[in-house]
């Protein structure tokens, strides 16, 4: 089932970032940096497949890919400042994020503090 569920997915990123180029890579990239459950080992591989193409240069792949990843960085904060816990509870099953998790991260933060973040 795993394995269905990646071919399928790299079909569908393969034929976004095909049809879309630049543009396909930036809103990959972006949903990627979102939480989205994406795997930047297929978008980024495939977009150097497309610069052997022609179809832009290295340099461009990598300020989309980069670009992409600030925008949904951004999102991802934005969510987290504006939405907060509710927005997490309500909305975090779309995510694969479930209340186990965020009783999980409680924990965390309640035994370790602020330093948990960067672990």
């Amino acid at each position: 089932m795993i394995k269905n569920t990646l071919e399928v997915l790299a079909q569908w990123i393969i034929s976004v970032e095909g049809s879309m180029g630049l543009l396909g890579l930036i809103l990959l990239m972006g949903l990627e940096s979102a939480c989205i459950p994406l795997p930047s080992e297929i978008i980024m591989p495939f977009a150097g497949y497309l610069v052997t193409k022609n179809a832009f240069s290295l340099w461009q792949a990598g300020l989309a890919g980069a670009l992409g990843c600030v925008l949904g960085s951004w999102v991802a904060y934005a969510a987290g400042v504006f939405g907060g816990r509710p927005f997490a509870e309500k909305y975090g099953k779309y995510i694969l994020l479930n209340p186990g998790d965020l009783k999980m991260a409680d924990g965390l933060f309640l035994k370790y503090g602020e330093v948990i973040t960067f672990f």
